[in-house]
């Protein structure tokens, strides 16, 4: 793995955007590649314990946000692997009395990858196997929602750096999701700390976050 260090200190304007090659690394493309590498090999170290504890304290302090507390529709997602764990921040939406809405991949043939939302009441009961065995919620048992009803979107990533930018799992799923969300919806990258960079390689295409939570505090971007 290259040097993170030596990986970012050429070629990023001051807004964190890739403008040139890296110390010879190649394109933009080619350097997320070996970041996405670099963090998914730290992340997976994670015991399934040390997981659930982190987590479970990263989401006390979302959910001691004001605009969780008058949050009416919280987008969140299906953990998988060594994500941050989602399950009981879904059980505890529904318990607050909130919609809390999930992402279902759609792939249409020239269209890339792209996600609706759908507001569910049950995540064990209203979801099932999707894109790439990640449960996703049932059409059949789930209300399609306008992606301009959610109030916060929870969005999972691979790393993230202070001034928001995320780095994804590669298919830019989220960045064509995130512009239709409103203006107001506070979009929070949640991860571990060990996934926060000083600065990650990102392009025009990129959507920034309004915050990073971590189990160790919070980055208002």
């Amino acid at each position: 793995m290259p040097d993170e260090t030596a990986l970012v200190s050429e070629g990023i304007s001051d807004a964190g955007i890739v403008t040139a090659d890296l110390h010879g690394w190649g394109t933009v493309m080619e350097i997320k590649k070996e970041f996405r590498k670099y963090y998914m090999e730290k992340r997976s170290r994670l015991s399934k314990e040390e997981i659930m504890e982190k987590s479970a304290l990263l989401f006390e302090r979302v959910c001691s946000l004001d605009q969780y507390i008058n949050a009416d529709v919280v987008l969140a997602y299906m953990s998988f692997g060594s994500e941050v764990s989602t399950g009981p921040f879904i059980y505890r939406c529904i318990r607050d009395g909130k919609t809390a809405a999930l992402p279902k991949v759609e792939k249409a043939a020239g269209m890339g990858c792209r996600l609706s939302i759908y507001g569910i009441k049950d995540p064990v009961d209203d979801v099932v196997p999707g894109f790439k065995g990640i449960l996703e919620p049932d059409p059949s048992k789930t209300r399609l929602l306008d992606p301009r009803e959610p109030d916060i979107a929870i969005v999972p990533g691979v790393a993230f750096d202070v001034r928001g930018n995320r780095l994804g799992y590669g298919a830019g799923c989220y960045d064509r999701l995130l512009p239709l969300l409103r203006e107001d919806c506070l979009k929070i990258g949640v991860a571990f700390e060990i996934q926060l960079a000083d600065s990650l390689p990102a392009d025009q295409h990129d959507f920034r976050l309004d915050m990073i939570i971590t189990e160790k505090g919070t980055i208002v971007c």
